[in-house]
């Protein structure tokens, strides 16, 4: 568009010299080009799309250089959205926006007259949007497609599930059945046998005739359970399931797990926490939200005493047992195996006997494959090692919870199975999260961070009257 109305500029500039018919035409197939393809709305489109990506306060001649990340991604995003390609091809769109962006962009991808292609993590992003789903099976590798929004996603995966079960099931009764009969025939060579003092020569010619018989039929059951055990049925993935231990006595409902008072962190010139105070009880949901950079990870790493504020103090209730996971993955042996790993994290945790009941949860989840766990950590993807990092976190046996962006690198169903076992936890959750299904759906309190200020939200009275 810009370099039409450069031409059109040029053709006004010739047609004040020497208005002739070849100018003449010429600017009118340019204009006409330009008007079609929505030349005269660009400005005002531009700052309409600036304003709702929430930049509309950056000028047009500022060197995109001294840019932020998050800026240099809204700026990019808002120049692609704004060439109107026929298909918008979109990695993580939704990071870097605020509520109100995420909201515009949801409507504006609903209604764009081309075919959009989009990756993203964002649950809510793919139910408003999506006509279709295509999932990559990392442990398969292959891609399987689902009709439907995000909802019909989970419907389907409930349905091969309980599928898969079933196939499960009956293949495990006929496993049992083959053996069973492959013992109740090999005891028949035995039957119709002569007795001692009767004919031997037709005992050997009947029986024998019989013991080949019952052997044929004896190896035909066993080749053909040799043949299924080759290749079983794999059970689905058992459900994720977190262990707080109330009746140790480290925390009991009703109490206080921890409290925070008049903390204070500056990093140079730059105060991120300004005098919080906070209580999280003993069955405590808490999803902490605000901007990128407002400090929500340092606050999450002074209430687990990894970081120690400038002012202020957070105490625990005595002996309790917190379990953290970080924003990124941080294992502690990357040139080791998964199974190494898993024993050193278990060790350090608190955890003095590691069993293999405890390595092997990663694929009873079907999050890891039992040939993944002789892996070196360094060999394998980021959402690989978010997933070690969470069976660790699960054999640890905490009694709180501190879990900073949990979802991220993970697959719809792990994030799904995640966050069921979440709610499902005794213990007290805080979750530092920007998944806006998972902080409308898991928590009790809101706690927003907003220029070193939390402000608490209480969320449980609205939830509890709220129909089923």
């Amino acid at each position: 568009l810009r370099f039409l109305e450069q031409r059109m500029r040029d053709l006004e500039r010739r047609m004040s010299d020497s208005p002739g018919e070849e100018v003449l035409t010429e600017y009118a197939e340019v204009s006409e080009r330009f008007e079609t393809r929505g030349g005269y709305e660009i400005d005002a489109r531009t700052d309409e799309v600036l304003a709702n990506l929430g930049v509309s306060y950056l000028t047009r001649d500022r060197s995109i250089t001294g840019l932020s990340g998050g800026e240099k991604a809204r700026v990019a995003l808002a120049a692609l959205l704004l060439a109107a390609p026929d298909v918008l091809l979109l990695d993580e769109p939704t990071n870097d926006l605020d509520d109100r962006a995420l909201t515009w962009l949801e409507g504006y991808l609903k209604g764009y007259r081309g075919g959009v292609l989009f990756v993203t993590h964002d649950r809510d992003l793919i139910d408003a949007v999506a006509t279709a789903i295509l999932e990559l099976d990392e442990q398969a590798h292959r891609v399987t497609r689902y009709e439907g929004n995000y909802g019909r996603y989970l419907d389907a995966k409930r349905a091969a599930r309980i599928r898969a079960q079933q196939a499960y099931d009956a293949q495990q009764d006929e496993i049992a059945g083959l053996r069973e009969r492959a013992a109740a025939t090999a005891r028949m060579v035995g039957f119709g046998r002569a007795a001692p003092d009767r004919d031997k020569h037709a005992y050997n010619f009947r029986g024998k005739n019989v013991e080949r018989a019952v052997s044929r039929n004896v190896r035909s059951i066993q080749e053909k359970l040799a043949r299924i055990e080759a290749n079983p049925l794999q059970p689905p993935p058992a459900p994720m399931r977190f262990r707080a231990d109330f009746a140790a006595g480290r925390l009991r409902p009703g109490t206080v797990a921890a409290k925070a008072s008049d903390v204070e962190v500056t990093y140079g010139d730059r105060q991120v926490l300004a005098g919080v105070s906070l209580l999280v009880d003993a069955e405590d949901r808490i999803c902490l939200t605000g901007p990128n950079g407002s400090g929500k990870s340092t606050l999450v790493r002074v209430l687990t005493q990894q970081e120690k504020p400038d002012r202020g103090s957070v105490r625990w209730a005595p002996d309790v047992r917190i379990g953290f996971l970080h924003q990124e993955p941080q294992l502690t042996a990357p040139e080791l195996t998964v199974a190494e790993n898993i024993t050193l994290g278990l060790r350090l945790a608190g955890v003095p006997n590691v069993t293999d009941e405890a390595r092997g949860w990663l694929v009873r989840w079907g999050l890891l494959t039992r040939d993944d766990l002789t892996k070196k950590v360094m060999d394998l993807s980021v959402g690989q090692q978010r997933k070690v990092e969470l069976g660790i976190l699960v054999g640890s046996n905490p009694d709180a919870l501190l879990l900073d962006e949990p979802t991220n690198h993970l697959s719809f169903d792990v994030v799904e199975s995640l966050q069921a076992a979440l709610t499902d936890f005794r213990g007290p959750v805080v979750i530092v999260t920007h998944d806006r299904r998972l902080i409308r759906e898991f928590p009790r309190r809101l706690w927003t961070l907003h220029d070193g200020h939390l402000r608490v939200t209480d969320l449980w009275p609205a939830r509890a009257a709220a129909p089923k």
